[in-house]
C-alpha cells in the first residue's frame, strides 16, 4: 500500500506561475504525477532497494522528470540536497525511498496549495509537515548515529558509535574511510580503520562518500 508511508508538505515548492499545478494518482503499485498536466510514472515494484528517487523541475529548461540514482548523484556532485537544488536551479516535488520493499514518500507542494490535488485519492487526511520536520521524519524512516567518538594510535583509527536503525529500513548500513568499509548494527559498535589523514569517515552503503553523512575525523579526533 503506497499511501502507508506518505506524507505531504504544503506550501513548499516556489512557483513560476500563479496557474502552475501539480497533481498525484496512485494506482496499484504505481506513482502518476502530473505538472502543469504533464505526466511523470514510477513504478515502484521496479524501484531498487535503498534507493532514493526524486521529481525534479528544472529551473532552466522547465523539464519535469525523474531522478532515479538521487544519492549517487549527490555523491558524484559533492553536495547536500539543497546546495543541490539551488546550485543547479532544479525543484523537488516528490521523494521516494525504497527499502524492504516498501516505500518512503515525501509530497512537497507549491506556494499557496495546502492540499495535494488527485483523481484518485484523497490527501486532505494524510499527515501534513512544515520543512523543519522534515529531518526528524527521514531520521523515522532511516537511521542515525549518535555519541561518536574516535581514538588515533599507532596510525589506527578507532571509532565507536550507537545506531538507530528504524524498522523501515531493511537496507544494509555501513561505516566507510578511505575504501575502508564495515557492517554497521543496531546499538554500540566499535570499528577500527587503518588512517588516512586526507578522508573522512561516511555512513551509508558501502564505500558510500556522501556529504550529507560525512564526519570530519581531525575534529571527531580532536573532541
Amino acid at each position: 500500500m503506497l499511501t502507508k508511508n506518505l506524507f505531504v508538505f504544503p506550501n513548499t515548492v516556489n512557483r513560476k506561475t500563479a496557474v502552475e499545478t501539480i497533481e498525484l494518482n496512485i494506482e496499484d503499485k504505481v506513482l502518476k504525477f502530473y505538472h502543469n498536466g504533464r505526466p511523470c510514472i514510477i513504478d515502484t515494484e521496479v524501484l531498487k532497494d535503498g534507493s532514493s528517487t526524486v521529481i525534479l523541475n528544472n529551473g532552466i529548461t522547465d523539464n519535469t522528470y525523474v531522478l532515479y540514482n538521487f544519492r549517487e548523484m549527490l555523491q558524484v556532485l559533492d553536495m547536500l540536497p539543497s546546495e543541490f537544488l539551488t546550485n543547479l536551479s532544479q525543484r523537488c516535488f516528490m521523494q521516494i525511498d525504497k527499502s524492504g520493499g516498501e516505500v518512503f514518500i515525501k509530497v512537497f507542494l507549491l506556494k499557496g496549495m495546502n492540499e495535494l490535488s488527485s483523481d484518485t485519492n484523497d490527501f486532505s487526511c494524510f499527515a501534513h509537515y512544515t520543512l523543519d520536520y522534515i529531518h526528524e521524519l527521514d531520521w523515522r524512516y532511516s537511521w542515525t548515529v549518535k555519541e561518536v567518538k574516535a581514538v588515533l594510535k599507532n596510525g589506527f583509527l578507532t571509532v565507536r558509535f550507537n545506531t538507530t536503525i528504524s524498522d523501515f529500513w531493511k537496507t544494509q548500513v555501513f561505516i566507510s574511510h578511505a575504501g575502508q568499509s564495515q557492517l554497521v548494527k543496531k546499538g554500540f559498535n566499535s570499528v577500527v580503520f587503518k588512517y588516512i589523514p586526507t578522508e573522512n569517515i561516511y555512513f551509508g552503503a558501502e564505500n558510500c562518500r556522501y556529504t550529507g553523512r560525512a564526519i570530519d575525523v581531525v575534529r571527531l579526533i580532536r573532541g
